[in-house]
């Protein structure tokens, strides 16, 4: 019998981030070894590595041109559901394909066949506008927890299972979904917006000018549909945010309809051409981050009648402290939140004007600073770091492992304390 071949470094970092949350604690160590071995000895040809598909996936020929449902198990807390998957007639298993995440609507007190039912619906009505000028899958999670943190979790636990079934382009995820899950793409725009491509809220959304997040988006392309006729102000509020949005350059295109609380879907394949222009940018020249509290998802909404949920934010920690290439610690003895306004000017110097931040993370990568030179970081005026910075590839690897997003790839960190403020001015 012929002797079993070592297992190829595609092989081995799949297994690496399979088993992130279990994995032993000198798994990165032992990898980056294994793969120096097989001839992956450089940050470049590491991040080749990790931007290539996996070394193999299940047939797909049950799921193309079909809606098929598939379990899912949340990574960060006790819940699992059901999410219904769209393959298109003309999936290439042989070219990472887009990924279109679609949140239902309903409420947060659905049981399990109405959350199911519903998301059917929806996929149903979604997916053949968005695959029209795309060959974009389409994935609707059911949840009975509404798109609170729970729902978040659904999200990146839905996306981590796709990109195991076929293969995706991490840097071509998006988020829609209208009425509920309008709420949640807002949600998820202003709070992890570095996750995806682009976001289209629909028949969703609150006045974020009036709860001082909406500078947030920033960080995001968005593009927001909404009626002329929507209960609960949402036409209203969405124009006030479009003001806002025109006034400060965001790339956001707001979209008022002739109609009321529905899903307009002669706009579908206007929005799947929109997502497939907006690639992620994992290195914009400007980030943007408003936040308070322990930015840690530890609790859940404990909407009457759900059980007791047991949330792994020891072991594994769903945080929104961190817009791109910027990261902040939660900081308790302030209770006002965490501003910050960071940009990359150019021939290796980082700007960062910040209010309330006294634990601050810069990534970097090529495609923001010369190695080879040193790197200046100024914050609120003071020059707080200059110095040449070496590429790590084990924080390559425990990016990736922390977030099971393999494009999000960035070569060194700097870690900054900071004791000053500042007015933070978009």
């Amino acid at each position: 019998p012929l002797a079993a071949q070592d297992p190829s470094p595609a092989d081995q970092l799949d297994a690496y981030l399979d088993s992130r949350f279990e994995a032993a604690p000198d798994a990165t160590q032992t990898l980056l070894k294994n793969l120096a071995a097989a001839g992956t000895q450089t940050p470049a040809a590491l991040e080749t590595l990790l931007l290539a598909p996996r070394a193999s996936y299940p047939d797909p020929t049950p799921l193309v041109g079909k809606y098929t449902t598939h379990p899912v198990d949340c990574y960060h807390v006790d819940y699992s559901t059901k999410f219904i998957l769209y393959v298109p007639k003309d999936f290439d298993p042989g070219v990472p394909a887009p990924l279109v995440i679609v949140g239902h609507g309903g409420n947060s007190s659905m049981d399990a066949t109405r959350a199911m039912k519903v998301a059917q619906q929806y996929i149903r009505i979604y997916a053949p506008g968005l695959t029209q000028n795309s060959n974009a899958i389409i994935a609707a999670p059911a949840s009975e927890r509404g798109w609170g943190p729970i729902g978040y979790s659904l999200v990146f636990s839905t996306i981590s299972k796709v990109q195991r079934l076929v293969p995706i382009d991490p840097d071509r995820i998006y988020l829609t979904g209208q009425s509920m899950g309008g709420h949640l793409t807002y949600r998820m725009a202003l709070m992890f917006p570095d996750r995806f491509g682009a976001v289209s809220p629909h028949s969703g959304g609150y006045d974020f000018v009036e709860k001082g997040s909406i500078a947030n988006l920033l960080n995001v392309p968005g593009r927001a549909i909404f009626g002329s006729n929507e209960p609960y102000g949402i036409n209203g509020d969405n124009k006030t945010n479009e003001t806002w949005a025109k006034a400060h350059n965001l790339n956001w295109t707001f979209i008022e309809k002739d109609g009321g609380h529905t899903i307009y879907t002669d706009e579908l394949p206007s929005l799947a051409t929109f997502f497939k222009q907006h690639p992620r940018n994992p290195y914009p020249t400007k980030v943007y981050l408003k936040q308070g509290g322990n930015m840690l998802f530890t609790k859940t909404w404990e909407i009457e009648g759900w059980p007791e949920h047991t949330i792994h934010h020891e072991t594994r920690p769903m945080r929104w402290n961190r817009r791109h290439w910027i990261e902040v610690q939660a900081n308790p003895e302030v209770k006002e939140p965490q501003e910050l306004l960071a940009q990359n000017l150019g021939n290796n110097q980082i700007q960062v004007t910040c209010q309330n931040v006294r634990d601050l993370t810069v990534y970097l990568h090529p495609k923001m600073v010369d190695f080879e030179k040193p790197v200046t970081v100024t914050v609120n005026g003071e020059t707080l770091f200059e110095c040449k910075v070496d590429p790590d590839m084990a924080l390559m690897l425990n990016q990736a492992r922390k977030t099971d997003d393999r494009g999000q790839i960035y070569w060194a960190e700097v870690r900054i304390p900071v004791t000053t403020d500042a007015t933070v001015q978009l």
